[in-house]
Formats: C-alpha cells, structure tokens, sequence
C-alpha cells in the first residue's frame, strides 16, 4: 500500500511498486522522508524529527541514487548523537489514552489541511495532473479507510494501514506498541481523520469551499508546544542539562496523561503523575526529587505558559498543595548518595592507574591529555571546584592578581593582548583560536578570582599553565575539555568527567556515591575540620573559595555569620585568602611527583 503521508502520491506502475520505503513522489519528483531514531528524538526538536528533502529529480533512477545518499549522510549523523548524548530520563514508551488518541487523530487532520493549502494556495498551485493524481488518491484511499472502519483487524489492509500508524506516531515522537490494549481504538480514529481529510481535500477538487473549522478538533495549545517554547525561554541563561532535564520530566508528564491541551491538565492529575513516578518499578523518583526539581519543573513550565497567554485561570501547580507520600523508610531506600573521598581513597586515586603515565587503560581524549589527568583531580583536591569550573579554564584565566597566581574563574575569553601586540609591532599573522562553545557557569558566586594552592604550583602547576599560554591566552588549559566538533549540546570537560567517575566507580569499585563531586565535598570538611582546631574565618571566606552561594545545612555553623555570605567577594583580595587556603590539612595524602617527572615518564 502506498505511504499515507500528507499530500504523497505514488504511480503504480512496476517500477515504483519497489520503490525503497524512504522515498515518496510529490508533484513530479522524489523526495526522501525519514523518521529520527526513538533514541535521538528527546534531543530534537519538534521540526527535527522527520527529515524531508527533494532529490531534485522526476527520474526515478537519479532519485535512487541521491535518496542514498541522503539517507546515509542523515543516518550517520543521528547515530553521531545517539553515541554522543543521553537523556536525562531514559524515554518510556507511551501508554495510550482517550485524549491522547483524539490529540494523535486530531494532528492528522491538521496536517492533512496546511499540506492541502500549502499546494493548492501557494505558488503555482496545481496543474491538471497533479488534480488527477490527488483525485486518484483520495479515492484509493477512502477505499482502505471505509475497509479499517468496516472489517477492523479483519481487513486485508489492516498491516498496511498499522504501519502508517506507527509512523505518524513516530513523526509526533511518540512511541506506540501494537500491543497496547487501546491500539485499535488508535488505528480507527487515524481511518476516520483520514476519511474526512480526503473528503475535505476532494470537496475542493471538486470547487467546493468546505470550512475548516467544520473538520479540524479543537485549537488551543497542547503540552508538546511547550518544549520548543520552554528551550527558547531557558537555552540561553542556563546549561543545557538542566534544559534536558526539565523537558525530560515534561515529557513523562505527556507519556501519562497524553498530549491534551494546557487548560485540561487539572491539580488530581499531577498528584497522581507523582503518585504513579513514585511507584513506578522502573526508575522511581525519590521524594525530594517530587517535592523538589519535579516540581519545580513543572510550576515553571506552566507559569511560562500562563505567561506567553497560552493558558486561562491558574495552572494546576498553583492548585497543588500536597503531594503523595511515601514511607520513611523507603525515603531513605531512595536517596541518591554524593560521599566524600576519604584520605585512604584519596591516596588510592592517586598511586593508581590514573597517574600512571604509561597506562594502557586509557583511550580517545585522556590517553593524549596528560595535563587533564595530572591536575584534573588534584585541583579537586586542593580546591573543591566543580569539574567543569575547572574543565572549562583557559590558559589567560590563570593569571597574576595582587602578586598571587590566581584562578580567574569567568565566561568571557581573556584578550591575549601580548599576541596583538606582536602582531601590531611585526605586521604579523598571528592565528586565532578555534572558535569555542561558549562558557557556563552553575550560578554568578563561580565568577571569583581565589589563589591556587602552593602545593600545586610546587607541583609544577604554573609551569604548566606558561607554557599552555603559549598558544594563547583562548588556548584551552586542557585540551580533552573542549567538546567535540559538531556535537548538538557541548558540554565542556565531558571526555574527562565521565572518564574519572567511571574509573573510580568502577575501576576502583568505590561504587555510586562517588566522583569529581567527592573531592568538593572533602574540601569543604577540610575547611570547617580548620575552623573547629583554630577559630571561624571572616564572613563569607569559605564561600568564597568553594563558589557557593550557600554551604550545606550540616556545615553551616561554620559558614555562614552575620548574613554576609551573599556580599563574600568585595574585599577579600586574593593576597588576604591565600594564609587560609594555606591552613587545610593534606599531610595524610601522599602527592604524586612534579608534573614534569610524571610526564618525563611517559616520553622515555
């Protein structure tokens, strides 16, 4: 049977009854249309999903040949970021509803009118052929939609006819199974939009002028608007995990209660959503995740909706004000540990593979960037920044600031003044760097400048960073961290951070709990094991150095005094910091060699 596709005609003759499922005929050429992965899908948008391109060409040969390779460049490229991204929340597939299947039918007729109105409306409009051809297909298809309708399952057109279904589901992003008990409701609310599309489509043939408002559901804003509108809205301010992550929650909420309109979704349902999240066998939230992020999500995605008018009355987040519970003890089951490393685990880190420089261990990125595996955990040790703090630095950020070598933690690329110098004085070429991803950062409390740790720079740390400013003061100080070329979400510093968490959770079978936040976490026990032996720093110190905006609530009698945390960065220069960075205890952890022995090592 012929593909059902919005506007797709196809001849029967001999040659295009084996024409490859990928390629259609619209007007008088070939066009390619392919359907995204399952997998790839919660990483595109909306638009992105199915992809649509014309070969250029009515020969039926010549389209073969440049569908191929069309096809090929595409798929290579959604298997790229299949291997590449993964989602927050692992995509479930979707249990059908009522509303659901009416919104899936409903988005058929849809489709089928801005088709009909983008040829008929447009440039051109149709010629005596393509009339014909429409006619043909309205005809052929009202036969197979009135056989679905008459026969059900029963129907010799029925496989056919489930197939398109799937597809169209697909091309929406959901995924739907056959074996879901409401599935022939689906197929047969598909054959009834289908029937009245073509009944409309040929009442206009015939020059009729049929309303649209007389065949198309109900307008309004569905909760799948919501996505694009919300990744306009946050893409910019914030990381692109925390995007994912929320959308990733939106779409678990669509999966249960379908893709309804805006003003349907009522308080009930979001109760029992995290009712069902909660109890779910496969991937259950915990109850601060309900209570906290999930929540948190969602309220923002329904204010944005109220805001952009999509929506009347109040949202039901403001209507919630409870939410299911469970046991304490199945709390407790549920928490999703982050430990600090312990001195012995620490010295482990550092006598193992890891800072073996000839280690066969390591592939790809970390087999080639020393300096990230040398400094990366040790700049975790010394000074608690998160990993991609410090994974995002660059050669012009490790400067001089009140006679102390500085971190100079910031967003913008630092001017590599000297080369413009040179180039000004010679009437020099001198290259500029590779353009960058831009530079994130977790809040504005990151923006610091705070010394580096002698012991690091005894290491040979400020060696290292010279000798990187070679290349410029935009010269990446660690080469790994810089995401790779093309990727559709750039995360600085992934290569190494998701290399140390697996070495140490499972290489070293420290198990969950641990990773590059361990060493913040010791950190920040080193600072208030400080303050209990010699007295509390001055207001907003230790904040300073961790970049918090607030300590943890169990450190808090050591942090935060007279309410002068939000204030901690005027007037600390870093010459005044560095005698209490200075103080933290290491003596029990025993330091590998210089960086420059450890390296030596490698090049014997």
């Amino acid at each position: 049977m012929a593909n059902l596709g919005a506007g797709v005609t196809k001849k029967c003759d001999k040659d295009e009854e084996n024409l490859p499922k990928y390629l259609e005929r619209r007007n008088s050429r070939y066009y390619v249309r392919l359907v995204a992965p399952t997998a790839v899908q919660p990483f595109l948008n909306k638009t992105e999903r199915v992809f649509r391109r014309s070969t250029g060409t009515g020969d039926l040969h010549r389209a073969k040949v440049v569908a191929a390779e069309l096809v090929a460049r595409k798929q290579r490229e959604w298997l790229t970021l299949s291997e590449t991204m993964q989602p927050e929340i692992d995509a479930a597939r979707i249990q059908l509803t009522d509303p659901l299947i009416q919104q899936i039918a409903g988005a058929r007729l849809h489709s089928w009118v801005a088709t009909d109105n983008r040829e008929r409306l447009g440039m051109g409009g149709l010629d005596d052929a393509h009339l014909e051809e429409i006619d043909s297909f309205c005809k052929m298809s009202d036969g197979t939609m009135r056989s679905i309708l008459s026969q059900g399952e029963g129907s010799s057109k029925w496989p056919d006819v489930v197939e398109d279904v799937l597809e169209w589901c697909l091309t929406l992003g959901y995924d739907v199974t056959k074996e879901d008990a409401h599935f022939p409701q689906l197929v047969r609310a598909y054959a009834l939009a289908e029937r009245k599309a073509q009944q409309f489509i040929a009442a206009r043939n015939n020059g009729d002028d049929p309303k649209e408002q007389d065949i198309l559901p109900k307008s309004g804003a569905r909760l799948s608007e919501m996505i694009v509108k919300y990744e306009n809205y946050k893409g910019a301010s914030v990381a692109w995990k925390t995007v994912s992550k929320n959308i990733s929650i939106w779409r678990r909420l669509i999966a249960f209660k379908g893709d309804v309109f805006l003003d349907e979704v009522t308080s009930g349902d979001i109760y029992r959503f995290f009712e069902e999240r909660l109890e779910n066998k496969k991937g259950a939230w915990s109850q601060g995740y309900v209570e906290g992020h999930a929540w948190r999500a969602l309220d923002e995605m329904f204010r944005l909706a109220q805001s952009l008018s999509l929506m009347e009355g109040k949202g039901p987040m403001d209507r919630l004000s409870l939410t299911p519970q469970l046991s304490q003890a199945e709390r407790e089951l549920r928490k999703k540990p982050r430990f600090a490393y312990s001195d012995e685990q620490l010295n482990t880190i550092l006598s193992s593979d890891w800072y073996n420089p000839t280690s066969r261990y390591f592939r790809g990125k970390m087999a080639d960037d020393l300096g990230a595996r040398y400094f990366g955990p040790l700049i975790g040790l010394l000074h608690g920044i998160r990993v991609t703090e410090s994974m995002q630095l660059m050669a012009g950020d490790i400067a001089v600031v009140d006679g102390v070598l500085c971190f100079c933690f910031q967003i913008e690329v630092a001017k590599d003044e000297e080369a413009t110098k040179r180039k000004e004085a010679h009437n020099q070429d001198v290259k500029s760097p590779a353009i960058l991803p831009p530079r994130t950062v977790k809040n504005s409390n990151v923006l610091r400048k705070i010394p580096v740790h002698p012991k690091l720079v005894a290491l040979g740390f400020a060696a290292y960073a010279a000798d990187r400013m070679r290349g410029g003061a935009a010269a990446p100080l660690f080469p790994s961290a810089v995401p790779s070329e093309g990727s559709m979400r750039p995360k600085w510093g992934r290569a190494y951070e998701q290399a140390f968490l697996r070495y140490v959770r499972d290489k070293l079978g420290f198990g969950n709990g641990f990773g590059s936040h361990s060493f913040r976490h010791q950190f920040e026990d080193r600072i208030k094991d400080c303050q209990a032996r010699s007295g509390l720093w001055p207001a907003g110190l230790g904040q300073l150095l961790s970049g918090r905006k607030l300590p943890r609530d169990s450190d808090r009698e050591f942090f935060r005094q007279e309410g002068s945390e939000s204030r901690y960065g005027n007037g600390y220069k870093p010459s005044a910091v560095l005698p209490y960075l200075a103080k933290l205890n290491f003596d029990s952890i025993r330091l590998p060699m210089s960086f420059q022995d450890w390296v030596n090592i490698k090049t014997k």
